[in-house]
């Protein structure tokens, strides 16, 4: 076996002479200055970001409420507060606003003659968006229910007052005929923004809302016969006197207004 003289450090300081290469000197210190300079900036970054992610959390690693009294008090707590009179949110979780507001009581088949309220998204919750991503303008989902309470209705009392009084079939059917001509504009506008804009989802929401009221206005099964024929007399009057139009009403405002389409 070759001995080789002077140890392993003459074989590599052989190897780089005969190859016309200097040995790789020692490596400078400055890629390591500048990393131990940079570590204080990064402990700070990550103590930072877990700071941030705790204010969502509450002692436990639970979720933390923030609620405000009727005095405007604001408290913080792991626990989720059950007094109704707090406006409560979890912190870190988004919550999106209803589609259309809560209905504050029946349901009215006049055209309302000023606009009604349209508060913006409370505390803690961000708008219902569009099929595009984007908020809905003020009002335009309530204006969209507001159209098919009445195309309900109108469709109803049709429906229900031909099979009630088919003597009168004639004329029921005629009222709800002319009163759909009179609002055809409408109507049509209504059906394609909620095709154009509403997710499938958003117009089942919809639906659903609009058998909610009409339920409220149509009468139930334990109405008396005598009572059922009444009511259809005086509704048929009411569509023929021009009574339920949503030409004029400002509650479908917002659909006039609507040029996304």
């Amino acid at each position: 076996m070759m001995r080789v003289a002077g140890g392993t450090n003459d074989l590599f300081q052989s190897a780089f002479s005969s190859s016309g290469n200097e040995p790789p000197s020692r490596v400078s210190s400055a890629p390591m200055n500048s990393v131990t300079r940079l570590l204080p900036a990064v402990l700070l970054a990550c103590c930072a970001s877990a700071a941030h992610a705790d204010e969502t959390k509450g002692p436990l690693g639970g979720p933390t409420y923030r609620s405000v009294g009727p005095d405007g008090k604001v408290t913080f707590t792991d626990r989720k507060p059950t007094d109704p009179q707090q406006r409560t949110r979890q912190l870190g979780q988004t919550v999106t606003a209803p589609l259309v507001g809560a209905a504050s009581g029946p349901f009215d088949l006049h055209p309302a003659t000023t606009m009604p309220p349209h508060p913006p998204a409370a505390e803690g919750t961000t708008p219902p968006v569009d099929v595009s991503g984007k908020p809905f303008p003020p009002g335009l989902p309530d204006a969209i229910l507001d159209v098919l309470v009445h195309q309900y209705f109108v469709q109803t009392l049709n429906e229900a007052c031909v099979r009630q009084r088919p003597a009168l079939a004639e004329r029921f059917q005629t009222g709800v005929r002319n009163w759909r001509d009179r609002n055809a504009e409408i109507l049509d506008k209504s059906n394609r923004i909620s095709f154009a804009r509403f997710t499938a989802e958003q117009r089942d929401i919809l639906r659903a809302a609009a058998r909610t009221r009409l339920a409220q206005l149509v009468p139930g099964p334990e109405l008396a016969e005598p009572e059922r024929a009444a009511w259809c007399d005086r509704m048929g009057t009411d569509l023929a006197r021009r009574q339920f139009e949503l030409v004029g009403d400002l509650r479908v405002a917002p659909i006039l207004y609507f040029d996304g389409l």
